[in-house]
C-alpha cells in the first residue's frame, strides 16, 4: 500500500472518531482519539491482512476501500460503545 492509502486510512479513522464523539454524550473529551486509533488499525487489517477475503471492491493505491471502510466502522462502533459502558463520565 502506498502513501495515499495510508492517508485515506488516517482521514477515515479521524472522521469515524469525530463522528462517534458527537453522537450522544461521550464520557470524556478524548474518546474520539481512542476510537479513531482502533478504527484505523481495523481498517488497515481489513484491507491488508485478511488475504483473499479483503481483495474485493475498489482499490486506491493498494488500499481496498470497502473492506477497510467496513472494518473501520464496525470496530470503531464497538470501541466507542465499549468506552461509553466502561468509562465513567467526567465534567467537561
Amino acid at each position: 500500500m502506498g502513501i495515499w492509502g495510508y492517508l485515506i486510512i488516517v482521514a477515515g479513522a479521524l472522521a469515524i472518531g469525530l463522528i462517534a464523539q458527537f453522537i450522544g454524550k461521550a464520557p470524556t473529551m478524548y474518546d474520539w482519539l481512542i476510537t479513531a486509533f482502533f478504527a484505523g488499525v481495523a481498517a488497515w487489517v481489513a484491507s491488508e491482512l485478511l488475504g483473499s477475503v479483503s481483495t474485493w471492491g475498489p482499490e486506491v493505491d493498494g488500499l481496498f476501500v470497502l473492506p477497510a471502510l467496513i472494518g473501520g466502522v464496525v470496530v470503531g462502533a464497538l470501541v466507542d460503545g465499549g468506552e461509553r459502558l466502561v468509562i465513567t463520565p467526567t465534567t467537561q
